[in-house]
C-alpha cells in the first residue's frame, strides 16, 4: 500500500518564499503532494490584503472601520448607490505573487531532488472575500463579481505556467455557516453553500485542476466556530461539493479540518464517526486536517486511526489550516508529525 501523502493547505512562516518553501521542502520534502510558495508577507494573514486594498476602490465606501483583532473588528464596506464593481478593479494579487515565486520555488524543490510535483496556488472563494468585505448581504449580491476576478487570475496564472499549478479552493464560510446551521438543517444548508462554493470551478477553464480546503478560520490562531460535538458538518459540506462538482474538472484532493485553532484534535471516537459517510471518490484524495501541536506523536497516531477506521479508506495527512500564523518551531513540529504519520501503521 502507497504510503501517504502531507499537504500544507496554506501559509508558511518564513520572511521570504526561499525562507518558507526551505523549511517545507526540508521537512516533508517529496511527501508532498503540492508546492506552495509560503504566502510570507501580508499574504500569510489570508485576505485581509485584499479586504484592505478596496479602501482605494472607487465602487466602494467604508462603512465601519476595523483593525482585524477579531472576526468582527475588520473594515465593513459597501457598493455606491447605482454602482457595482468592475472585477477588473479588484487587486487580488495571486497571478503577481505566482510571478514572482515560481523561480524561487523550482529552485528549491529541485536543490532537494523533488522536480515532478504541482505548484499550489491558493485563493480563496469568491463567496468568502465578498462576505469578508461586504458583510452576508453584499456578498449574497456581489459573488459573482469577486469570482470573476479570481477566475480570471487563475487563468492568467494557467496560461503563464507549464500545466503543473494545482489551485486551492478556500472556503471557511461556507463550512462555518454549515456548522452554525441547526442540526436538522444542517444538509440543507451544506447544499446551499455548496451550489455557491461550485460557481468558481464553473467559470475556470477545464483543464484546471483544483483542491478544496475546507476551513473553520484562524485569525489569531482562533476558529469562528468552536466545542463541535463531531465532524458532521464537514462531512455534509464535503460530500454537497462532491455532488455538485462540474463534470469533466479535475478535484485533486479535499481537505477536512478535524480540529481548529488552538482546539487539538479531540480523541473521543464518536467525532470522527460521520466519517462513515462521506462519499468522495476514490480519484479525489481525502486529507485530514488534524495535526496539531497540542497532542503527542503518539496521540496524533491513535487520531489517524480512528479517522481511517470511520472512514473506511486511507487518507492523507495535515494541519487544520495554514501555518504561517504560528511560531516557526511550532510549525517545524507540526511538519515532523505529518511526515512521521505518513508511515504510521
Amino acid at each position: 500500500m502507497a504510503d501517504r501523502k502531507t499537504l500544507l493547505v496554506g501559509s508558511i512562516p518564513g520572511d521570504d518564499t526561499e525562507q518558507a518553501v526551505e523549511l517545507a521542502m526540508g521537512e516533508l520534502g517529496s511527501t508532498l503532494l503540492a508546492v506552495p510558495d509560503g504566502e510570507t508577507g501580508s499574504r500569510s494573514q489570508w485576505v485581509v490584503s485584499i479586504v484592505e486594498g478596496l479602501r482605494t476602490n472607487p465602487a466602494v465606501v467604508l462603512k465601519k472601520d476595523g483593525a482585524w483583532s477579531s472576526y468582527d473588528d475588520r473594515p465593513k464596506y459597501k457598493v455606491r448607490r447605482g454602482l457595482g464593481i468592475d472585477p477588473a478593479s479588484l487587486e487580488l494579487g495571486y497571478s503577481d505573487a505566482y510571478r514572482e515565486s515560481r523561480m524561487v520555488v523550482e529552485a528549491v524543490t529541485r536543490k532537494h531532488g523533488v522536480t515532478d510535483v504541482a505548484h499550489q496556488v491558493g485563493v480563496a472563494s469568491g463567496f468568502d472575500l465578498a462576505l469578508f468585505a461586504l458583510g452576508l448581504p453584499g456578498a449574497l449580491r456581489h459573488r459573482g463579481t469577486f469570482n470573476t476576478a479570481v477566475a480570471r487570475e487563475i487563468d492568467t496564472i494557467s496560461t503563464a505556467s507549464d500545466g503543473d499549478v494545482l489551485f486551492q479552493i478556500e472556503a471557511p464560510a461556507e463550512l462555518v455557516m454549515v456548522a452554525q446551521a441547526p442540526r436538522v438543517l444542517r444538509r440543507i444548508m451544506a447544499a446551499w453553500a455548496a451550489r455557491i462554493f461550485v460557481e468558481l470551478p464553473r467559470m475556470s477553464q477545464p483543464t484546471t485542476q483544483f483542491g478544496v480546503h475546507l476551513c473553520f478560520g484562524d485569525l489569531g490562531n482562533q476558529a469562528m466556530v468552536r466545542g463541535l460535538r463531531d465532524c458532521s458538518a464537514a462531512v455534509a459540506l464535503a460530500n454537497a461539493v462532491v455532488a455538485r462538482w462540474p463534470s469533466g474538472v479535475s478535484l485533486q484532493y479535499l481537505h477536512l479540518p478535524l480540529a481548529a485553532g488552538d482546539e487539538p484534535p479531540t480523541l473521543d471516537p464518536a467525532y470522527y464517526a460521520p466519517l462513515a459517510r462521506l462519499r468522495v471518490p476514490t480519484t479525489t484524495r481525502v486529507v485530514a486536517g488534524f495535526v496539531h501541536e497540542g497532542l503527542s506523536d503518539g496521540q496524533l497516531r491513535l487520531v489517524l486511526r480512528l479517522v481511517e477506521s470511520a472512514a473506511g479508506r486511507r487518507v492523507d495527512i495535515a494541519a487544520p489550516c495554514g501555518l504561517g500564523r504560528r511560531e516557526r518551531d511550532v510549525a517545524r513540529r507540526i511538519m515532523q508529525s505529518s511526515r512521521t504519520l505518513c508511515t504510521a501503521r
